[in-house]
């Protein structure tokens, strides 16, 4: 089939991409690119059979999570095409590791790479070139990166807040001459000030208020919850009055640069900008100490187990069932597996005894287990399953590894090159800084690939650990049973999750793990309350 092909017009696929930096810059819009790489194709007489757009919205060239280049690797592997056609190096990406990774899966699908604005011929030469011209792309990406960052930086020094379409709530922003202030919302305000007096002194019926207690008084209150699209038409909840208790801005002191890419800065990295105060900063010091104590106290005292929290949600609306203990005057505490959607009177599932649904799940856990056949033949089935869907995972890591060790041996063979006159020292030093700087970026996606395919499958420990529990159930032995966390991991080795629902008047109780799916009726009521 493959020979056939030479003789018909080659099947093309046209690939542009834009990302945040570059939006909107002449030449580097989707249709512009769109169209130079269709001008292109069909000055050589290539059949165009997919034109194919990517806007990233925030996401980055350097990532592989970019559906649609994905599904053109998913093409190539399919033979659906036979070159692909894009702009310029920096439009496939600007990294060089992935670059050199994604050309490698083409090629090895039998497809060519055609770039607009160059040419490479396949020969050292022109592979240099390439990888001269990724490098460069990788370089502009670092330094528009380190632009923007730099140019934030200096605006905050200068006294401006960055807070863009959402400004903390109770404060509005404020624009001169290109500077961005904060400026109070005396409505908003008032809840602020509610709030702390609230935690701190009480409603004047009782002493200091809990979170919750806050919350449900604001509730009860009718207070209108922030309207920035986060809360918007829900109640308030007591992750939102913790926030808010903490947000030093309430106390007049703003700070950019908490963060970097997604990771904690150093407190030395952050900047602050003086901003009007709602509460004193001796009452938000004040505060910070109780939280941190409560939060302490908080932990000593969760006395309360559940082995499905996070694991079950609602059979009629979908929402992610909350773990709740609840007192009821003249009652002991009770546990309890409980739909949002109630509380907030959009869903009507009866909330479920949370001992006896553990209950039944671990009885359930260990049925399984306890067949030792079937869970050999589950496991074996699982780690097949998770071989298949890691597929392309492997695929790329070899692909990284062919890389690393082709790079490689291009370093080996310098010295050759230099010794027998064909290398000046001067190219030999930028050859080998530029084969040392590609092998370092493949060996760090080798890392971030070898970290994901240990995440995709089971590895021989938690093989082990299943197995010992297995053995333990069989032979009798209560150890699991009588250890919370113990049965917690056993749970969440094996995957265990499951919905709630109400049927015929009863509270059935649908369960599924790696190893099977069951559904079991719950025996005891449901909980009205």
């Amino acid at each position: 089939m493959k020979k056939q092909r030479d003789y018909l017009a080659k099947r093309a696929v046209l690939y542009a991409r834009v990302s945040g930096d570059d939006r909107g810059k002449e030449g580097r819009n989707l249709i512009g690119q769109i169209e130079m790489c269709r001008e292109f194709a069909q000055d050589r007489g290539w059949s165009i059979i997919e034109e194919i757009a990517e806007d990233d919205r925030g996401a980055s060239g350097a990532s592989f999570e970019l559906p649609e280049l994905s599904r053109i690797i998913d093409m190539a592997h399919d033979g659906a095409f036979d070159v692909m056609v894009v702009r310029e190096i920096d439009r496939l990406s600007r990294k060089l590791a992935k670059q050199l990774i994604v050309e490698e899966e083409l090629t090895r699908n039998g497809v060519e790479i055609a770039y607009v604005m160059a040419e490479y011929d396949d020969t050292p030469e022109g592979r240099l070139n390439k990888h001269i011209r990724a490098t460069i792309a990788e370089f502009e990406r670092e330094k528009i990166n380190e632009r923007m960052v730099r140019g934030r930086r200096q605006k905050v020094r200068a006294g401006s807040v960055l807070v863009g379409k959402r400004p903390p709530f109770a404060y509005r922003v404020v624009e001169k001459d290109g500077m961005y202030a904060l400026t109070i919302h005396e409505p908003e305000a008032q809840i602020i000030r509610l709030i702390y007096t609230w935690y701190t002194i009480g409603d004047g019926d009782t002493g200091p208020l809990a979170i919750r207690a806050i919350a449900r008084g604001l509730n009860e209150m009718g207070v209108q919850t922030p309207q920035n699209g986060i809360m918007k038409g829900k109640k308030w909840g007591h992750e939102t009055i913790r926030r808010f208790l903490s947000n030093e801005t309430y106390a007049g002191k703003w700070t950019y640069g908490k963060t970097r890419r997604g990771k904690k800065n150093s407190p030395d990295k952050h900047l602050s900008v003086k901003v009007p105060a709602i509460v004193s900063a001796e009452v938000w010091r004040t505060i910070q100490v109780q939280l941190i104590k409560n939060r302490k106290n908080s932990a000593k005292n969760a006395r309360h187990e559940y082995l499905m929290q996070q694991r079950l949600v609602c059979g009629k609306c979908g929402n992610t069932l909350r773990s709740i203990a609840q007192a009821r005057q003249g009652y002991k505490a009770y546990r309890y597996y409980s739909c949002h959607g109630r509380k907030l009177k959009v869903c009507d599932l009866m909330s479920g005894n949370s001992s006896k649904i553990d209950e039944i799940v671990w009885n359930w856990v260990k049925s399984i287990v306890l067949d030792g056949k079937a869970l050999e033949e589950g496991l074996d089935s699982y780690q097949e399953e998770c071989e298949v869907q890691s597929g392309p995972l492997r695929e790329r890591l070899g692909v990284v590894m062919d890389l690393i060790a082709n790079n490689e041996k291009q370093l080996d063979m310098l010295l050759d090159l230099y010794l027998s006159g064909d290398f000046t020292r001067d190219l030999l030093t930028d050859r080998k800084s530029r084969l040392e700087t590609t092998i370092v970026a493949l060996e760090k996606e080798r890392e971030k690939l070898i970290a994901s395919l240990d995440a995709a499958t089971f590895t021989p420990s938690q093989l082990d650990s299943i197995r010992e529990f297995a053995n333990d159930v069989a032979k009798g032995l209560d150890i699991a049973n009588q250890d919370f966390k113990k049965r917690k991991r056993i749970v969440e080795l094996l995957n265990v999750s499951g919905a709630l629902a109400d049927e015929d008047d009863k509270q059935i109780l649908y369960l599924r793990c790696i190893l099977g799916q069951d559904f079991l009726p719950v025996e005891t009521p449901a909980i009205s309350g």
